[in-house]
């Protein structure tokens, strides 16, 4: 493997394709990011914001701009990207965050908040407020303003409190009663690491933090492990045989959670003791979510392969997995990329590498959208595009150029 020509390969596609795409959507007069665009790219739908997208994009800018600082590319211009970062600080700071440090859902284009439909509330979901505080603690972190610092502080122990006491949503698929999900304390193992990170960049004592987010690790490794994979869903013994909920298995969500994981103990645990299960659990996600017929990583597949089985409730999230279940989609895609190559790193194991070169050609060959430098991000089954609606109604702009800077962090 030729680790300067990877390099190389993806820092010409961030600053040649991803980064001049996104600057189009930048909404320089009001702050912040537009990114209700249809999935080819070319129109925009709504002026409105979504919380979660802000933060996501301004960790985002963090990174390149720090990138940018040690000359990793060529022609970004990192006063244009201060200048992106402080204006979603700025909006996140003014206008999303409310009341007893909450956080707003949806904004329109002037930062007037919006309530969700659903469930009548501003705050529908603790995802906006953990993607808010990934990218506030990242900007500051970059900038060194320690006046942030506050305003981080209170949300993240907004943050952490509602997530203990359970007084939180999870829109736009709420948590279903009797139900514990992965996604909660894989959330808080990415927040909490990028917390750790702005705190070490002050000198901060951290040893609270990192204790909180080892328990996160270990109980993602242990008690959302059975049978070699990870259980999106856990409720009762008996529904693990029959409900679809609790057999269902999302590849791509393995996929992305396992180098959090690894990231987390690598820098803060035990890594030897969990990277067994982290490769098998790596491997097992991405095998079983090969699409044999057409090449790709499938949405949703069942634990023993396939077309998710089992009966189903009433849930919008059930509903989703048997609609969507053999879509391919841009995000698990664009994990399959670092995930593999950072695990190889980590590893040696040559199969991981034959894993990120087999995703690779399947990725690069179907998402990109030549014309317009972004990906078409949803895609049916054979690979043609789909402009069905899978999650929130956006282009996302964080998944793809995340992995693609994680991939540039590891070989500069």
């Amino acid at each position: 493997m030729n680790r300067q020509q990877l390099l190389a390969e993806y820092v010409g596609r961030i600053q040649d394709d991803f980064v001049p795409y996104w600057n189009r959507f930048f909404d320089y007069e009001k702050d912040g990011i537009l990114n209700c665009i249809n999935n080819y790219g070319a129109q925009k739908l709504s002026d409105n914001k979504f919380t979660w997208s802000q933060g996501r994009y301004l960790w985002v800018l963090g990174r390149l701009y720090e990138l940018n600082k040690n000359q990793i590319f060529s022609h970004l211009d990192n006063a244009d990207l201060l200048r992106q970062m402080q204006g979603i600080y700025r909006f996140l700071t003014r206008h999303s965050i409310y009341g007893d440090n909450l956080c707003c859902y949806l904004l329109d284009r002037d930062g007037n908040k919006i309530k969700d439909q659903k469930t009548g509330r501003y705050d529908a979901s603790i995802f906006a407020d953990c993607f808010a505080l990934i990218g506030m603690a990242q900007y500051t972190k970059t900038t060194g303003l320690t006046e942030n610092l506050p305003a981080v502080e209170a949300l993240y122990r907004s943050i952490t409190g509602r997530i203990e006491r359970e007084e939180f949503l999870t829109e736009p698929y709420p948590i279903p009663e009797g139900y514990r999900v992965h996604s909660i304390p894989m959330i808080m193992v990415n927040t909490v690491y990028e917390y750790i990170k702005m705190r070490e960049r002050f000198g901060m004592s951290c040893e609270a933090e990192i204790d909180y987010g080892l328990e996160k690790v270990r109980s993602i490794l242990e008690d959302f492990y059975r049978g070699g994979y990870i259980r999106e869903h856990v409720s009762t013994a008996e529904n693990y045989e029959k409900r679809l909920l609790d057999r269902h298995v999302n590849p791509g969500h393995t996929l992305e959670d396992m180098w959090f994981c690894a990231e987390f103990l690598k820098d803060y645990g035990d890594l030897p003791k969990y990277l067994p299960r982290i490769l098998e659990l790596a491997r097992n996600a991405f095998d079983i979510g090969w699409d044999q017929e057409y090449g790709g990583l499938l949405r949703f597949v069942d634990r023993e392969g396939g077309k998710p089985q089992g009966e189903p409730g009433d849930s919008d999230f059930e509903r989703l997995i048997q609609d969507t279940w053999d879509m391919k989609l841009w995000w698990p895609h664009s994990e399959t990329l670092y995930v593999f190559l950072y695990l190889y790193e980590l590893s040696g194991e040559q199969d991981l590498l034959d894993r990120y070169k087999k995703a690779s050609a399947y990725v690069f060959s179907t998402f990109p959208n030549q014309e317009l430098g972004e990906w078409i991000q949803i895609r049916k089954r054979d690979g043609a595009p789909e402009e069905k609606l899978v999650a929130l109604p956006v282009k996302d702009p964080f998944h793809i150029l995340r992995n693609f800077i994680k991939i540039v962090e590891l070989y500069q």
